[in-house]
């Protein structure tokens, strides 16, 4: 798009969440054309866009777009990703901040879910990019001669349907993701990872052997994964399982029953109970990843689970034109 722009002689500014200054970089009034662009999780927008647009100054009339990216996929043929309620969540936040919403419109990149699968082979990653841009350039040419491009409207209305699947993530699914992720004994302890996370949610600890330890701010972006220089990132399926198991627990049930001893039956609620259960949802990952994390320092452990961990058998992807000092430049 920021190609589009200069090929048409129109000045724009291509910023990274991390390095935008809404304040002074966005215009007011019709002469001025914001665009969102961000992946898809769960089906919707990740919390670190939807709070990114939540804290976007009001702006009279400034025309505004979004442009969801989803998981796209080729195998023989193309299998597109689905981008749900993401890119009419983010421009209803917009409308309502002042903004003109002028186009919304879903883009296919190519899936880099490393925790769920490998990364594609390259001739695939370079089709689906192509396809990619051939859309995109053709939405955006619309877009920059006046007219109003809002697509995505059948996506729009599976992710309706899908709605309770995306409250599940955004509610359970990022936090329970954020705690699978490990260092192998790969890891020199560079501390790139914890340099480069998007949502400053990695931090490396341990004096003499620092290593990183993922927060639950983590959005599970596969920058890690992607970037490291050693490949010693890892997502591990088998601290799923145990993760999984812990957190299922039903907490509230067995308070419920200890409660009914001495009250009646009606006196504690669903809301009460549901808020334990969450509660302990994430303690319970919270202290399992934290013990996890200390037992992994253990040579002999580390390379159980490296072993055991399919992310450590995977090609790894990332973005092939993006490098590492791109996430800190200031944009053209």
């Amino acid at each position: 798009m920021g190609e589009e722009a200069a090929s048409q002689g129109t000045a724009s500014l291509v910023r990274s969440v991390e390095q935008a200054k809404p304040d002074t970089e966005i215009g007011e009034g019709p002469g001025h054309l914001l665009g969102l662009a961000f992946p898809t999780h769960g089906f919707t927008a990740p919390w670190r866009v939807i709070h990114f647009a939540l804290k976007l100054p009001r702006r009279r009339g400034t025309h505004a777009f979004v442009t969801p990216t989803r998981a796209g996929i080729r195998i023989v043929w193309f299998i597109p990703g689905l981008e749900g309620t993401a890119g009419y969540l983010i421009g209803l936040i917009l409308l309502l901040k002042g903004y003109c919403l002028r186009g919304v419109q879903g883009i296919d990149m190519p899936s880099n879910w490393m925790s769920l699968h490998w990364g594609l082979h390259p001739t695939n990653v370079s089709a689906i990019i192509e396809r990619a841009r051939v859309k995109t350039a053709a939405w955006f040419k619309g877009l920059l001669a006046g007219r109003r491009r809002l697509g995505g409207i059948i996506p729009l209305l599976l992710g309706i349907a899908l709605i309770p699947v995306s409250l599940g993530y955004l509610l359970y699914g990022r936090f329970f993701l954020a705690k699978i992720f490990f260092a192998s004994e790969k890891c020199d302890g560079c501390g790139l990872c914890a340099k480069n996370c998007p949502t400053r949610s990695l931090r490396m600890e341990g004096g003499r052997n620092p290593r990183p330890y993922w927060s639950f701010s983590c959005e599970s972006c596969m920058r890690c994964m992607g970037f490291c220089p050693r490949q010693a990132v890892e997502a591990s399926q088998p601290l799923v399982v145990l993760l999984s198991f812990l957190a299922s627990v039903p907490v509230g049930y067995y308070l419920l029953q200890w409660l009914n001893r001495f009250l009646p039956q009606s006196a504690v609620g669903n809301w009460p109970l549901k808020v334990i259960n969450y509660g302990y949802f994430l303690l319970s990952v919270y202290a399992a990843y934290r013990l996890f994390n200390w037992l992994i320092r253990v040579p002999l452990l580390n390379r159980l689970f490296t072993y055991t961990t399919l992310t450590h058998y995977y090609r790894r992807y990332h973005e092939p034109k993006t490098r590492l000092k791109d996430f800190k430049g200031n944009g053209e």
